[in-house]
């Protein structure tokens, strides 16, 4: 299978930050292209909790005419009753939106791009079917805080790679 992911950024996001998160999904996927950043829906904007809609973002990933698309933002997120989001995704589908904000939290540039690839693999391998795994450094754990997000790896362990097996290529992403 032919591995390929679309990064589509949403504008003000740092294009260093993004070149480096590429640069990092390149080792999981075949082809990774970075899109022309696209603006920021307005109605995402939810005047009252002064945070984003990541539902709104995520349908104009949806709305891409590519096979696989991650969207990323530096805005803060939000979905549902939550009060806030690092990602969210289609589960199975082919679409998945990360926001940088909350990682940049206390974090060095190190840490940050560790965190933003955890949670880059993360919703994306919702998007292949994937749901929150119980390993506690599996990257497809649950993470309500930095330090969820800290603890894990930026691998599916091996029971997630044995779900993944049906689908040539995934594999190789590794086993904790």
């Amino acid at each position: 299978m032919d591995l390929e992911l679309s990064i589509l950024p949403f504008k003000g996001t740092d294009p260093q930050d993004l070149e480096a998160l590429a640069g990092a999904l390149s080792t999981l996927f075949n082809r990774v292209t970075l899109l022309k950043p696209s603006p920021v829906p307005q109605a995402a904007f939810n005047t009252q909790r002064g945070q984003y809609r990541a539902n709104e973002l995520l349908e104009v990933a949806r709305r891409r005419k590519t096979s696989r698309v991650l969207a990323v933002t530096s805005l803060d997120l939000y979905a549902g009753n939550l009060n806030f989001v690092f990602g969210l995704a289609d589960l199975p589908g082919k679409a998945a939106v990360i926001s940088f904000y909350r990682l940049h939290f206390g974090a060095d540039d190190g840490v940050f791009r560790a965190r933003a690839l955890k949670e880059a693999v993360h919703e994306l391998g919702h998007t292949f079917g994937l749901r929150h795994c119980g390993h506690p450094r599996c990257v497809m754990g649950f993470s309500s805080s930095l330090s969820d997000t800290d603890r894990k790896s930026t691998r599916f362990c091996r029971n997630c790679v044995r779900k993944l097996a049906g689908q040539a290529g995934i594999g190789a992403a590794g086993n904790s």
